[in-house]
């Protein structure tokens, strides 16, 4: 489980680096655009796994991770 915590710190990491660094580089490049979906998706990936996987500092606090849930019981709902 600790490996797993470890490389979601990491893949979040790279993923901020990301979003750092496409500020400063030319927005009108292929690449730009698919290294910004890249860390966007896996970022959205991430934080769509139960919280027992993440490591403790990047785990939502009580009041957002209720957020969370309404929004995704929401979510449900709309889909059907």
């Amino acid at each position: 489980m600790n490996d797993t915590k470890d490389h979601i710190r990491t893949v979040l990491k790279t993923c901020r680096e990301v979003t750092a660094w496409r500020d400063g580089f030319d927005p009108g490049t292929a690449a730009w655009f698919t290294l910004v979906a890249l860390a966007q998706e896996t970022h959205r990936l991430l934080i769509s796994l139960p919280a027992e996987l993440l490591p403790e500092e990047e785990r939502p606090s009580p009041a957002m991770a209720e957020i969370l849930d309404a929004l995704q019981d929401a979510t449900k709902e709309g889909a059907k």
